[in-house]
């Protein structure tokens, strides 16, 4: 599913995580922790909250707590994440929204990720004190020196509708379509459509399928419904249409599928207690 919450994990008692990727791409999801992206290498493009953007290269966006985004770096690029716990900076941030996530200012980022890297791979004794001083001072910075909205962020309307279309068309699948999708957003079909789109990576075509995959997973490793079933039931309304979708999402046939695939094609599933990750398949983590 798409748009899901991402929980972050942090090792120990360290609310804050760094990382660099290459080539990354990521589906639509949000989380509770704040996140800078500082383009190292080249540009990408992000959405957050609905909002289309270029980030160039050199350049950086701060996504609140939250906020629906993606991101999807051009060829080769390299962008470096900052996430942490949005009670590091809520004495900052408290009443305050930025006007635009793309920040204008020089912040240092990249001699920055050096040092907090260097910190969490260390032992010191205050290596804790030290990347959340440096964090609340980034933030601080950032708050002083970029334009700021008026009061809290609010998530818009749009965005709102389009995280309970998801849990719509997550209890409805089988039989859910286009039509029923623009009905429940008050949108026409082809305003729909381009809306969709830009929220979510992808047609709302190859959403409903993935999704419609992923059910049929589901049904698959429970071992109560032969194929036909499951095809009917997931909404494709015959086996060779379920055969030839499932083909085209997976890579596999529904009688070949390896064990422990994700629906989603991105990676293996370890086990019912694992959280969802938005990094898609090509994302090198250098």
């Amino acid at each position: 599913m798409l748009a899901k919450r991402e929980l972050r994990k942090y090792a120990g008692d360290v609310r804050v995580w760094v990382g660099r990727y290459k080539n990354l791409t990521n589906l639509p999801h949000w989380h509770d922790d704040c996140e800078i992206v500082c383009a190292d290498k080249g540009g990408a493009e992000v959405s957050v909250g609905g909002e289309l953007m270029r980030l160039p290269e050199n350049g950086a966006v701060f996504i609140e707590p939250r906020s629906t985004h993606y991101i999807r770096a051009e060829k080769d690029g390299v962008l470096s994440f900052f996430l942490f716990d949005r009670r590091l900076i809520k004495n900052v941030t408290a009443g305050r929204t930025l006007r635009s996530p793309l920040l204008g200012g020089d912040y240092g980022l990249p001699r920055l990720y050096e040092l907090i890297d260097g910190e969490l791979s260390s032992d010191a004794p205050l290596r804790t004190l030290s990347v959340n001083n440096r964090i609340e001072r980034l933030v601080i910075d950032i708050y002083t020196n970029e334009p700021l909205g008026s009061g809290e962020r609010k998530e818009n309307y749009m965005e709102e509708r389009y995280k309970k279309l998801l849990k719509d068309i997550d209890e409805k699948y089988a039989d859910y379509t286009l039509a029923d999708a623009a009905a429940f957003t008050a949108l026409s079909e082809s305003y729909f459509s381009k809306f969709f789109k830009q929220m979510a990576n992808m047609t709302f075509s190859q959403y409903l399928n993935l999704t419609r995959v992923e059910k049929a997973i589901e049904m698959m490793r429970g071992g109560d419904c032969t194929m036909t079933k499951t095809a009917i039931a997931c909404g494709f309304g015959t086996i060779r249409n379920f055969n030839r979708v499932f083909k085209e999402i997976t890579g596999y046939s529904p009688k070949n599928l390896p064990r422990g695939y994700n629906a989603l094609g991105l990676h293996p599933t370890y086990g019912v207690d694992d959280t969802f990750d938005p990094t898609s398949a090509g994302s090198e983590l250098l």
